[in-house]
């Protein structure tokens, strides 16, 4: 992977944004530095499978190499959500600091990009964004290659969350929520609100309550 800055820089940025934003702990950089390996292998594997000009640098050659540039904002984003998420999942030793570093992380990752986007909630392997402002993701279900934009929301309805395929778009201002089962490569159209209700493979979703439509997807 490439870096547009050196790596010891990107850290640095990280435990100077939550010491500034809200407090220095004794063992956010020693947490941060221990998993951060993990972070970067989980990072790269994310980005290098997502098809976006601004995740990867052309080479000579022609061929493509992840390019991590903590200067563009849904890169910042993932990078501070894996890292939490990563603390969180890892982390058996100082397991009430690694949830303060956590939680430092997860509110400037909020402070950041406008997206409600918690380190508990499990993202596939490879998913992607553009423009998050505004979204929020729940404690749903989530398939490979989930991506969503601005604006969109998943969510419970009596703590029931969704169940999401592979390769499932949300466009602004979608929203699944409830006990709702969306297959594979499925759209969720602007506006477009999927409430308790199965969606098969390959469909477009257009609308909401009256004006809710499912059409085929060729894919």
């Amino acid at each position: 992977m490439i870096y547009r800055f050196p790596l010891r820089n990107v850290r640095d940025m990280l435990l100077n944004q939550i010491s500034n934003n809200f407090f220095k702990s004794i063992d956010d950089e020693m947490l941060i530095t221990k998993h951060l390996p993990l972070v970067l292998e989980r990072f790269e594997k994310n980005i290098s499978n997502i098809d976006n000009k601004y995740y990867y640098k052309l080479l000579e050659d022609g061929s493509k190499e992840a390019y991590f540039d903590p200067l563009h904002s849904c890169q910042w984003m993932l990078f501070l959500y894996l890292t939490a998420n990563t603390i969180y999942k890892n982390e058996k030793e100082k397991i009430e600091a690694a949830r303060v570093v956590c939680d430092k992380i997860y509110c400037q990752s909020k402070n950041v990009s406008g997206c409600d986007l918690y380190y508990e909630v499990e993202m596939p392997e490879i998913f992607g964004f553009d423009h998050p402002t505004g979204s929020f993701l729940g404690r749903a279900k989530y398939g490979n290659y989930f991506t969503f934009t601005q604006g969109c929301t998943v969510g419970n309805i009596d703590n029931v969350y969704p169940v999401i395929g592979d390769h499932v778009t949300m466009l602004s201002g979608s929203k699944i929520l409830g006990n709702s089962h969306v297959g594979n490569n499925c759209l969720i159209s602007e506006g477009a609100v999927v409430v308790n209700t199965d969606i098969a493979d390959n469909s477009i979703v257009e609308g909401k309550g009256a004006d809710f439509i499912i059409k085929p997807r060729d894919i």
